[in-house]
């Protein structure tokens, strides 16, 4: 009877069913790991099959087809790029690598500037909504765990693309660019080591959006007898022309150049029912930006954030259940020739609980975080997650919680011509309620959930009129109300008896309803941007495991912009160690902006080739 049920609700998928089920996907946690079918939140994974199966190059491309993952970019080929969740904004989402927090104190806006390729990804959690008790600072609207991971053979990848695209509504009809990557798989059964590098250059599709972006990554896990260690640094140079991105309309010749360091050591001890793993790293950023790139002397910032933090948790699995206990370290500075010099620390202590009742179908998972700051005092966040499986393939979840988020150096200090901080701001705080189900059966999964969260001193940068600057003010109350439906199906199963196959199809629907309080006639410039509709699906097809064609599709509806759609593809032929494709990016060539005043481009073209050697 389940298995009609589905057959009924998605009758185009009906066909060629793969009699094999979904493998169990477990979401990496600081403490207490959980598999996305027991889970008691809305946790959406990305797979390395998956990944290679998009019609994209680079991480920011990437991030824009998971469901419910709000992704503006300002520019092509990954110049730079915001990130938020629930109708969040750019500073509330959680950014990390292997765990790793890498979001930025001085802006959002350099969160997603990483020397991460493709290649190296062993899969992406989307874990939607609050999340302080469990990952702590700044978790506010839900977080974004990207995950590495050495192969376990040794190889050698070696790609190419060069791209180009026509657009007879943009100032600059022509531009290109090319990308090179390599990345190196090596070491023995204990210990595995990855080198990866790239280089991508583009002449921009309009004035003044040129790009020059450079990136290395080293990674390392080694197993001893005192455990595990997994070893990271990466460097990420990238500059581009950056017309229309923070100051329209004088910002038409600007331009910016973000490089970034990253280095991070974990270990990891188990023994029996107990399991330690502790952490430390260092994050620097220096941020360039000249408003006029010709004439530097007219106004330019010079922005350098310094971020250390070293982390411990530890877990004891008893007979019914597992405890964790965790605390961390963090300090935040800059140095800036607009914000000043500043310094802030952040003490956090973390606890939870997690209980299996009623012959294990009942997981009941309690926490709390409590923080610390130099600037903005105590905070203590509690948070329970419900997961009730009515069987092995139908499962209830819910979630409460409360989060916060303290301001940037941006939102506090900044100083220009277009926008002014204001050092008076309080941390943002809200309280959250979420309720769904999960179901699997067989290859297909569906999750479906509903949430409400009422968040107070939400930070927006408003203004009376458009002849003031932008200047962050607390509002009393935003209450956002929401809806998110997913649906995933992975078949790898001939169509008929034809050599040709359907591998992989997922669908997923977001609908937010945000009402700001208390805003007045103010002018917003975050607020009121977020996603109202958002549907996003993709899917793949092959011939004879060899000629594949990938297609995807997103809806984006936002109160303050036109809504659209946008359509890619990929045709890939693989043929022994080496694979060939080519992408077209905006088939409908669509004109629209997603953020700023930043115009995206139209339809465009890329090709492409990858060779492994083992």
């Amino acid at each position: 009877m389940r298995r009609i049920l589905f057959l009924l609700l998605f009758p185009a998928f009906s066909y060629g069913q793969d009699t094999n089920s979904l493998n169990e996907v477990v979401v990496t946690d600081n403490r207490i790991e959980t598999s996305v079918m027991e889970s008691g939140r809305n946790v959406q994974v990305l797979t390395k099959k998956q990944i290679e199966a998009l019609p994209v190059q680079n991480l920011n491309d990437l991030l824009q087809h998971v469901s419910g993952v709000d992704f503006r970019q300002r520019g092509a080929w990954g110049a730079q790029a915001d990130v938020s969740l629930r109708g969040g904004t750019f500073d509330q989402t959680l950014i990390l690598v292997n765990g790793i927090k890498v979001s930025d104190p001085q802006t959002g806006h350099h969160s997603m500037n990483l020397g991460i390729e493709l290649s190296s990804i062993k899969q992406i959690e989307v874990i939607k909504g609050p999340a302080a008790s469990r990952y702590g600072l700044n978790s506010f609207s839900g977080v974004i765990n990207i995950i590495t991971e050495p192969a376990s053979d040794d190889q050698v990848s070696v790609s190419a693309a060069t791209g180009q695209a026509y657009d007879s509504q943009l100032p600059n009809e022509f531009y290109g660019g090319y990308d090179a990557r390599t990345t190196v798989h090596v070491g023995s059964k204990k210990s595995r080591h990855l080198l990866s590098g790239s280089r991508t250059q583009s002449t921009g599709y309009r004035p003044n959006t040129d790009l020059n972006r450079n990136t290395v990554m080293y990674q390392s896990i080694t197993e001893s007898s005192i455990g595990t260690f997994n070893v990271m640094g990466s460097f990420v140079s990238n500059a581009f022309g950056a017309s229309g991105f923070y100051a329209f309309p004088i910002d038409s010749s600007s331009e910016e150049e973000v490089n970034t360091f990253l280095t991070a050591i974990q270990h990891t001890f188990t023994k029996g029912a107990f399991r330690l793993h502790s952490k430390v790293y260092s994050r620097k950023n220096f941020d360039t930006y000249t408003l006029f790139r010709k004439r530097p002397e007219v106004f330019q910032n010079v922005h350098r954030t310094d971020v250390e933090g070293a982390e411990v948790h530890g877990t004891y699995t008893y007979k019914v259940g597992t405890i964790g206990l965790g605390t961390e370290y963090r300090r935040e500075a800059i140095n800036s020739s607009n914000l000043g010099l500043w310094t802030r620390d952040n003490i956090g202590v973390f606890v939870e609980n997690r209980l299996w009742l009623m012959k294990e179908r009942l997981a009941i998972n309690t926490g709390a975080y409590i923080n610390v700051s130099s600037d903005f005092g105590t905070q203590i966040l509690p948070s329970i997650e419900l997961n009730y499986k009515i069987n092995k393939r139908l499962a209830l979840f819910g979630n409460a919680g409360q989060s916060f988020r303290v301001p940037t150096f941006t939102d506090l200090y900044y100083v220009g011509p277009t926008n002014v901080g204001n050092a008076d701001l309080k941390p943002e705080s809200s309280t959250n309620y979420e309720a769904g189900l999960k179901a699997k059966e067989g290859a297909h999964f569906i999750q479906l959930s509903g949430f409400y969260e009422d968040a107070r001193d939400l930070i927006d940068w408003v203004r009376d009129s458009v002849s003031q600057p932008w200047q962050p003010q607390n509002y009393e109350s935003v209450v956002t109300t929401g809806l998110e439906f997913n649906y995933e199906l992975r078949v790898k199963q001939n169509i008929g008896n034809s050599l040709f196959s359907w591998d992989m199809a997922r669908i997923g629907y977001t609908y937010l309803d945000m009402q700001a309080q208390s805003q007045g006639e103010s002018i917003s410039r975050y607020a009121i941007s977020n996603l109202r509709n958002q549907l996003t699906f993709q899917t793949t097809f092959s011939y004879s495991n060899k000629l594949s064609l990938s297609l995807t599709s997103r809806y984006l509806d936002r109160p303050i912009y036109n809504s659209y759609w946008l359509v890619d593809s990929r045709i890939q032929y693989r043929v022994s160690n080496a694979s060939f494709w080519l992408d077209c990016t905006n088939i409908l060539d669509t004109q629209y902006i997603e953020t700023a005043n930043a115009l995206m481009p139209g339809r465009w073209f890329r090709a492409g080739f990858e060779i492994v050697i083992k």
